[in-house]
């Protein structure tokens, strides 16, 4: 053996990889150099294990969790193929839903038209489904906490049916409730749709008195005034009686209550 080989085996050995061998320590005991490389090797292994680990700073274990919740936020969002362009939101789901509804129903007029074979009933079916779509996405809109959402979902009523009593309650709702004055402008505007309705009417109504905003209630009393409601009229006296009114607002409500010939007028309601 020589003692280029023999110094080989002394780090393998040291290493847990080869086990000790006979012609190892029979060179040892007729190599001097080797027999003393060998013991200032073991003496350096043996410091080295000795030495203690080294604590993590505190940021690491910070680090290292963030690295893996990002790593792990990543392979839920990794979708295979096809899959990987649909969006995770919601509400463009439900665009994307009602553009391929619209697709199919576009498609299916006009295979009835080509081939003359389709029955009204399911083009009835279709357009009563897609009715629903539009209901649930401008429903699911209003209810969002984000109030550019919530106004995309006062301009989806807009496609809604005048006869649908979902959209006009949630419409209804925005306007007495919502915390954001453009919103309640725009329901206000939509609500002007549901004019034939006696429930948006009355909604519009008691929604009056509930505003903290001139804007809203001017907006409110233009809406009145131009659908001409007689149960109206006791709601304007009611605001105009009070002391702290906007002087623009007492001067609207005046202007549709007392202007002769104003095609604005609310005349008193009949008993």
């Amino acid at each position: 053996m020589t003692c280029q080989e023999a110094r080989l085996l002394i780090a393998e050995e040291l290493g847990g990889t080869h086990p000790v061998s006979i012609e190892l320590n029979s060179h040892m005991k007729d190599c001097a150099a080797c027999r003393a490389e060998a013991d200032e090797i073991r003496t350096i292994w043996a410091r080295l294990g000795s030495l203690p680990e080294p604590e993590p700073r505190p940021w690491m274990a910070t680090r290292f969790y963030a690295a893996l919740d990002a790593y792990e936020q990543g392979l839920r969002e990794r979708r295979p193929g096809f899959w990987r362009w649909w969006p995770s939101r919601p509400i463009w789901q439900l665009g994307i839903s009602l553009g391929c509804l619209a697709a199919g129903l576009l498609a299916g007029t006009m295979l009835v038209r080509h081939s003359g074979t389709a029955s009204s009933n399911e083009i009835a079916e279709l357009h009563k489904e897609m009715t629903g779509m539009r209901q649930m996405v401008t429903l699911s809109l209003l209810q969002q906490q984000s109030a550019a959402e919530r106004l995309r979902g006062v301009t989806w009523s807009y496609r809604a049916e005048p006869n649908d009593l979902e959209v006009l309650g949630a419409l209804l709702r925005t306007v007495t409730t919502d915390s954001n004055v453009d919103v309640r402008l725009a329901g206000v505007e939509a609500l002007r749709n549901f004019g034939d309705s006696q429930v948006a009417r009355r909604g519009l109504i008691n929604a009056l008195p509930k505003q903290d905003s001139p804007l809203v209630q001017i907006s409110i009393v233009d809406a009145l005034a131009e659908l001409k409601d007689r149960n109206a009229r006791l709601a304007l006296e009611a605001l105009l009686a009070k002391p702290n009114l906007d002087p623009n607002v007492r001067q609207r409500i005046t202007d549709a209550l007392r202007s002769p010939g104003s095609g604005a007028r609310i005349s008193a309601p009949q008993q």
